[in-house]
């Protein structure tokens, strides 16, 4: 063993500086099939017949239903069973309605299931039958009697007499003619009652223990225009009487999982709840730029903020106090956090309507913490305007969002340690950018980082929570499910691994016997020219001044090289004409480290330049907003690379002009905090990563004299950096053992937690 192999970590004596209680949390948000077909226990898909091509090209209200024969089931929408609920379908017997789930619905020999719908028949009772199918029996079956007249809710028990996967069927026999609507089948708990929650991903949850849930959003909070925005009342209530909406993710918005499911959702986690409301405005990326809620509708709109702290809060002899008894929870919610606005643009409007929402809670509700905005990004425009809101307003905590590569995370473990006193920081989103070990272990460094400030740091949430394999629309998530598994990602247990050993007194440590790695730029490169979705033209073609024979790009996103570089001095100049397609190029510069100039980012309309390490991108300047290539209208790109600057001009305008960051990354961090155990003895909870190829042994010096100490000792190791895919379970688990109290074993690529006891 060499000497840089082993390393020391001392432990500092409390200086009264206590760990952020509430530090780690879940955000939820419905994208990805993270609610129906997801959280949702519900096994019918489009139950209420509401699909429709708003919400998926190609969907209608049969989406997922089949009828045999079709000509038998008709969509109508006279007379529904509520306004909001407009579509029902009549069928005329003999028919059999069939229900595909999500990927079928699973049963186990005894499961119970409660089916429910609304149904309207003739003047005499009718007889319906319902079963789970699979291909060649009836997993489950029952019979349901449907009263005579208006609509009705009927429901009954399926009990399963056989494992296996099925569909849902409902027989409509000869001669009757019924009404259909608010299909539902749900798996039974152990009281019989329908279940609101999938039992193994709301376990998945618990054992993150969560201080905190933020929901609804995300984008899905403020939504793609004011008819989209997320209203909290229009989803409490009956849930056939719910407001259903497109969701902006590309699919549909049964609202079953609404605010008062969020609620129980945080009951059932031991959480606290973080709701997110809009701050009055939608989305900037609405066609046409963010829209505000008109002047004169933003006191009833702030009046329903105000409501919505009355329901979680509120005696239950307030208005909306009672309406929350009334839907089984006589007992307040306990809400301490509200988050307004989400990633938003710094607009004129967004201040005026933000400051009218804040300024009403700040008046009637001054135990509640605002939480604000400050954009997509931890830089730029919108983030430096936020800050700058936030602090002129003196608004308590700020959301700061930043999706990066494993390289900013270990850059900036300390970034919050150079924060100025003002408001806090809540981290609301953060991921390193892949399933990978890699991307893990960055994001346990950065934790320690969040831990060892505070005083800025109060909350922190990975993002996103939920994804079911083959609905995704964005990767990495923290846990990935299918109708039958819940596979974690290496992620999630770094995240479990945080939440379920806390110190609660936080300790300053040293680390000697090693160096932070040095960041530098390629000494070598070349030019490489892509274009998917776009056919484009590069014709003069100028490379370090050298001229270049013109080149093509295909929609396939086939890589061009078009000569070698020196990453630290490089000048380009070309001009691009697109022949086809709907969205730009990209300048590709660098080796194993690169950056990623793109002329039409983001469907076409700005520019932005990313950064590459590891194979795994961020965002390193931009995007700005820009009017877009243009078929058969050429425009003129230089890039020039000067050391850590870079410039990019497009038809002489200089749109991108910044220095790469070059610091150090910290791949070996350790933080330390104690806790007085149920005994009344301390203990030491250690956090060490080593990302790193070369494993290292730490000797532990405590800040107390502690005898023979003995240590628990949670490992996740053995994998290489690179493994770990999307939809996939983690490559590695945690392993716990019993250690010494005074070394700590750190394998290569590893994360570890100690907690440290003396022995008795």
């Amino acid at each position: 063993m060499t000497a840089s192999e082993r390393i020391t970590i001392d432990v500092g004596a409390h200086e009264g500086v206590e760990v952020a209680p509430d530090l780690w949390g879940l955000f939820i948000e419905d994208l990805n099939d993270a609610l129906d077909g997801g959280l949702n226990a519900e096994c019918v898909r489009n139950g209420d017949f509401e699909f429709n091509a708003d919400d998926h090209d190609g969907w209608d209200a049969l989406t997922a239903w089949s009828a045999y024969v079709v000509h038998r089931a008709e969509v109508r929408t006279d007379a529904p069973i509520h306004a909001n609920n407009a579509h029902y379908l009549r069928l005329t017997g003999p028919v059999t309605l069939v229900n595909d789930g999500w990927d079928g619905i699973g049963t186990t020999t005894g499961q119970a299931f409660r089916l429910s719908f609304f149904a309207r028949t003739g003047a005499e009772p009718a007889s319906l039958s319902a079963a789970i199918r699979s291909r060649d029996n009836d997993l489950a079956r029952a019979e349901v009697t449907v009263p005579p007249g208006g609509w009705h809710r009927c429901e009954t028990t399926l009990t399963a007499v056989a494992g296996g996967r099925g569909r849902l069927r409902i027989d409509i026999p000869a001669g009757l003619v019924v009404d259909l609507d608010h299909v539902s089948l749900r798996p039974a708990g152990p009281d019989g009652e329908p279940l609101t929650f999938r039992p193994d991903l709301l376990q998945a949850l618990k054992d993150l223990r969560p201080s905190f849930i933020r929901f609804p959003g995300g984008c899905v909070a403020h939504g793609l225009g004011l008819d989209n925005m997320y209203h909290w009342k229009t989803t409490v209530g009956p849930r056939h009487e719910r407001v259903q909406l497109p969701n902006l993710w590309g699919y549909h918005q049964s609202r079953q999982i609404g605010y008062l499911e969020y609620f129980e959702l945080c009951q059932a986690t031991g959480a606290t709840p973080l709701p997110v409301v809009a701050a009055g405005v939608c989305c900037q990326n609405y066609p046409g730029g963010a829209q505000s809620i008109d002047d004169d509708a933003m006191d009833a709109y702030t009046q329903d903020v105000l409501d919505l702290i009355e329901f979680a809060n509120g005696p239950a002899d307030t208005p909306w106090g009672a309406r929350r008894a009334a839907l089984g929870h006589p007992e307040p919610f306990n809400l301490r956090y509200l988050g307004v606005g989400n990633e938003d643009e710094i607009t004129d409007d967004f201040r005026d309507r933000y400051a009218r929402i804040e300024d009403a809670v700040r008046e009637r509700h001054p135990e509640i913490c605002v939480i604000g905005t400050s954009g997509p990004q931890f830089f730029g425009r919108d983030f430096e305007a936020g800050w700058a809101f936030a602090r002129e307003r003196g608004t308590a905590m700020v959301d700061e969002h930043g999706y990066r590569n494993p390289r900013w995370f270990h850059q900036n473990v300390d970034r919050y340690g150079a924060y100025e006193p003002g408001p806090q920081v809540y981290v609301g989103e953060y991921a390193a950018r892949s399933n990978t070990i890699r991307s893990a272990l960055a994001e346990a460094a950065y934790m320690i980082g969040l831990e060892r400030y505070p005083g800025v740091v109060r909350l922190a949430s990975y993002a996103p929570l939920l994804a079911r394999v083959g609905h995704a629309q964005w990767v990495p998530d923290l846990i990935y499910f299918t109708a039958t598994e819940v596979l974690p990602s290496a992620s999630y247990h770094v995240q479990r691994m945080f939440s379920q050993e806390r110190g609660t007194r936080l300790h300053p440590v040293t680390l000697s016997g090693v160096e932070p790695e040095p960041v530098t730029l390629p000494e070598t490169g070349s030019l490489r020219l892509t274009s998917p979705g776009a056919s484009v033209d590069y014709t003069d073609v100028v490379l370090d001044g050298l001229v270049r024979q013109p080149v093509t790009t295909g929609s396939s996103g086939e890589p061009v090289e078009v000569g070698g570089i020196d990453p630290a001095a490089a000048t380009l100049e070309l001009t691009a004409t697109k022949r086809a397609g709907g969205e730009g190029f990209v300048v590709e510069l660098g080796g194993d480290s690169y950056l990623q100039v793109h002329v039409g980012a983001w469907e076409n309309k700005s520019t932005l330049v990313m950064r590459g390490d590891d194979d795994i991108t961020n965002d390193d300047h931009g995007p700005l907003r820009w009017q877009g290539m243009q078929t058969g209208i050429p425009v003129r790109v230089k890039v020039r690379l000067d050391g850590a600057r870079v410039r990019v001009r497009i038809d002489d305008e200089l749109r991108h002009d910044y220095e790469q960051d070059l610091r150090p990354e910290h791949r070996v961090v350790v933080g330390a905090a104690s806790r007085t155990a149920a005994d009344g003895t301390t203990e030491y909870v250690i956090r060490a990563v080593n990302a790193h190829p070369i494993a290292r042994v730490a000797s532990i010096r405590l800040p107390e004299p502690f005898g023979t100490a003995v240590a628990t000792v949670t490992t996740l190791a053995g994998a290489r950096p690179d493994d770990g895919l999307p939809f996939t379970s983690s490559p590695v688990t945690p392993v716990a053992a019993t250690a010494a109290g005074d070394t700590l074993n750190l394998p290569p690529w590893s994360f570890v937690t100690a907690v440290i006891r003396r022995v008795p």
